[in-house]
Formats: C-alpha cells, structure tokens, sequence
C-alpha cells in the first residue's frame, strides 16, 4: 500500500491541501515553481482570477505534454527507420530490383 501524506500550499492568499505518495523533494519543488508561475500571471492579469489563472497554467502543462509525446514519437520512428537500415543494409535501387518483375526486351 502506497504511503499517503498531506502538503499544503498556499497560492495567491488561497489554501490547498493534497495527498500525495511521492517523494517530499520532487512535491516540494513542483508547488514552488507553480506557486512562482501563478504568481507572475497574477501580477499580469489579476490576483482575484486564481481559477482562470490555474487552468491556463493546467492547459499550458497538458500542451507541453501532447508536444512532448509528439517529439518522443518522432524519435522512435527516426530511430526504428535508422535501426532498419543499420540491420538491413540494401540501397534504395537494390531493394527496388528485387521487387521489379523480370522483362525481356
């Protein structure tokens, strides 16, 4: 069973309370850093929009995470494409010859 325990944060005057299960160093550096991030929107649209505040920070996360998977993606199919012409060391016109049918002219 996961080991379970409270952290706080306190947001632009506004309390939050969390169970979490992972490390103390890894949570403690994530709410600083979204703690920063709220508060250098607030100074450029308004403390009083907290909500509005965290879920542009939520959708700005969740891109960088569908553009992430984008580029991991891109990287494997590079990788496999490299892989397969490492292991399978045929030029273009040596493959293209083996799938041309013969012609007598």
């Amino acid at each position: 069973m996961k080991n379970y325990r409270s952290v706080e944060v306190r947001i632009l005057g506004k309390d939050y309370r969390y169970k979490v299960d992972e490390p103390e160093e890894i949570i403690n550096k994530i709410l600083k850093d979204i703690k920063i991030e709220a508060e250098e929107y607030a100074k450029k649209i308004g403390e009083e929009e907290i909500d509005y505040i965290l879920l542009l920070m939520l959708l700005n996360e969740r891109l960088n995470t569908l553009k992430t998977k984008q580029e991991i993606n891109e990287l494997i199919t590079k990788f496999n494409n490299t892989l397969t012409t490492t292991l399978n060391p045929q030029d273009e016109k040596t493959r293209e010859n083996k799938t041309k049918s013969v012609h007598w002219d």
